[in-house]
């Protein structure tokens, strides 16, 4: 199911995707849904890389939170300049998430 929004988007934003659209031989609506969602992924990822900073979730559940792999969560945190948060607890986490418990 879909739904229609709408949005002030400044001229310059517009042009600039309306270039890019005829770049890449898209749609204009087609091209502004894959940014959203692109937008929207990142944000997640943003966020759980946040949360995991703070101290407030596990590796894995943080990766869980962003919809990525662990691996992949693991190569943001370093993209990001963030340090691996690794000790006895998250280890006995993981192991749980692994046995899906």
């Amino acid at each position: 199911m879909s739904e229609t929004i709408s949005l002030r988007i400044p001229r310059e934003v517009l042009e600039r995707l309306d270039d890019l659209a005829e770049a890449k031989k898209q749609e204009r609506s087609t091209l502004m849904r894959e940014i959203l969602d692109q937008g929207i992924r990142e944000g997640w990822i943003d966020e759980a890389v946040e949360r995991y900073r703070r101290g407030e979730v596990t590796g894995w559940r943080a990766a869980e939170l962003a919809g990525i792999s662990l691996r992949r969560f693991y190569e943001a945190l370093q993209q990001r300049g963030v340090l691996l948060q690794y000790g006895e607890h998250d280890l006995e986490e993981d192991l749980k998430a692994l046995r899906g418990e």
